[in-house]
């Protein structure tokens, strides 16, 4: 072994720096953030037990300790090559570690920068670049007078110190807003377990958000990718995601937007190392959300990632901070993803107990199934609703050859979510049954009592034979509703 690499908090797609290590000769040690009981601290370790649970040889793992120098001196018996921070949960003392030992990463003293909204859309303002205007509130006071100065209802509050828009809000006007503010103080706690919770109000931006991934040295940046967001803002004001597709061919907005994040991550001063921006683009051009001076999260498998770039996040970030001259390198490359990519992440509009999932069946038979996860009755009887990213009810990863196909089957899966839920998750049957009683024929009512999953596979196999020889579902049972037509009319594109 070359020697060793600390990675901090190695979840969500960081993980992939566990493998990444192992194959360029190094051996991966996890450094455990430390994070105080609570509701943080038990999705956490939910977390971990899941990914190590994938971790199939002997691995070091080290726990932060509430003392940092503690946790310094654990780290330095190591002698390792880099600490790297994986998830959000260890950028801070992934940083604090990679400089206290002299290695490549960025000064603490810029950790606000690299955490703290309020404190990135000050510093932008100073750099002359385009930034939103926000204030830390503790108040309700404090939220009525930012509307008061600002002059708008259309505001945005959230956590100083966040991630996957756990407690972020959406809201128009005093009451949305006070309502949000008294929810997310009620909860004391922010999404790390920090009991100093503070959160702050922007102003709401409308346009297409985006995420620009780049990998910086010696204080220059190079693109790994960009993806642009399908998010849903919920009555309460909460935000789901949707999904995302990649970028694979920028237009000349997109062009500009990568060029402004160049400009955003340099004027942050994050000198070595990876940010995942999220940025909106609007009529006057892009601006900044947040900036989180880590990979990206949502747990993308490399093989997916690959296929799509010909190289994966985590690798390229490795390279580039073991080579300086690998990141030149790179840096030169143009940017051609090999082929269109999406994620689709599933939500439910409120809590709901199932006994079985169309999609299973649904997934496997399309042509652009990489890979992916949903909740069915083999995992849970009870799914939550979704409020954020950590309470959605699926994701799953799409690419194709063809554009138009990953393309085709994300639209149908998006299409199927929001006129059909109950496809998805459901205790009901998949077919509405006839208004007339009397309509229910012996042969309908074995269908309306068919299990959801075996039907839509018995219907796609025939379809996908030719539909050939009796119809598994009665022309009379179609008939008898357009919501019943719409569910074969999707069926059938797959």
């Amino acid at each position: 072994m070359k020697g060793r690499i600390v990675v901090a908090e190695p979840m969500s797609t960081a993980f992939n720096f566990l493998e990444d290590i192992r194959e360029r000769g190094y051996e991966p040690v996890i450094l455990e953030s430390y994070i105080p009981e609570g509701y943080a601290r038990d999705m956490m370790d939910a977390e971990r037990r899941i990914k190590y649970s994938r971790i199939d040889y002997p691995i070091q793992i080290i726990k932060e300790d509430v003392d940092y120098e503690a946790t310094l001196r654990k780290v330095r018996a190591l002698d390792p090559h880099l600490v790297i921070a994986g998830g959000e949960e260890g950028v801070i003392v992934g940083t604090r570690l990679a400089e206290d030992l002299g290695m490549v990463g960025n000064s603490f003293s810029n950790i606000p920068n690299m955490t703290e909204k309020s404190v990135m859309h000050k510093t932008l303002k100073e750099a002359g670049l385009r930034y939103i205007r926000g204030e830390e509130v503790s108040s309700c006071e404090d939220c009525l007078s930012f509307l008061k100065t600002t002059g708008t209802d259309d505001v945005v509050l959230k956590h100083v110190h966040g991630c996957a828009s756990v407690g972020v809000h959406l809201v128009h006007g005093k009451k949305e807003l006070l309502d949000a503010f008294e929810q997310e103080r009620a909860a004391h706690n922010n999404m790390f377990g920090e009991a100093e919770n503070r959160l702050m109000v922007q102003e709401r931006i409308f346009g297409e958000e985006y995420i620009v991934n780049s990998i910086s040295r010696n204080g220059i940046p190079a693109l790994t990718s960009i993806f642009r967001y399908h998010k849903k803002r919920l009555p309460t004001g909460a935000i789901v995601y949707r999904g995302l597709e990649v970028i694979d061919e920028p237009d000349e907005k997109e062009k500009e937007l990568v060029e402004y994040a160049f400009q955003a991550v340099k004027a942050l001063g994050i000198k070595d190392g990876p940010v995942h921006g999220e940025y909106m683009i609007d009529d006057k051009g892009p601006v900044l959300i947040e900036a989180n001076c880590r990979v990206m999260g949502g747990s993308a498998p490399r093989g997916f990632l690959d296929r799509i770039f010909g190289y994966h996040e985590t690798d390229i970030v490795l390279d580039c901070l073991l080579d300086a001259e690998f990141h030149k390198e790179f840096s030169r490359r143009p940017y051609r993803p090999f082929r269109k990519g999406y994620v689709k992440d599933f939500y439910s509009a409120g809590e709901r107990s199932i006994k079985a999932s169309g999609i299973i069946p649904i997934l496997l038979n399309m042509r652009s199934y990489y890979s992916g996860w949903v909740e069915n009755a083999g995992k849970t009887d009870i799914i939550p609703e979704t409020v954020d990213l950590e309470t959605e009810t699926g994701c799953v990863y799409l690419v194709h050859d063809d554009p138009e196909v990953s393309k085709s089957d994300f639209d149908i899966l998006m299409r199927l979510e929001e006129e059909y839920p109950d496809l998805l998750h459901t205790e009901k049957s998949l077919f509405l049954p006839p208004t007339n009683e009397s309509d229910i024929t012996p042969e309908i009512k074995d269908i309306l009592n068919r299990d959801p999953e075996t039907l839509i596979l018995d219907i796609l196999r025939f379809y996908k034979n030719g539909a050939k020889g009796k119809a598994i579902v009665p022309k009379e049972l179609l008939e008898a509703n357009p919501y019943n037509q719409g569910i074969m009319e999707i069926l059938k594109l797959i």
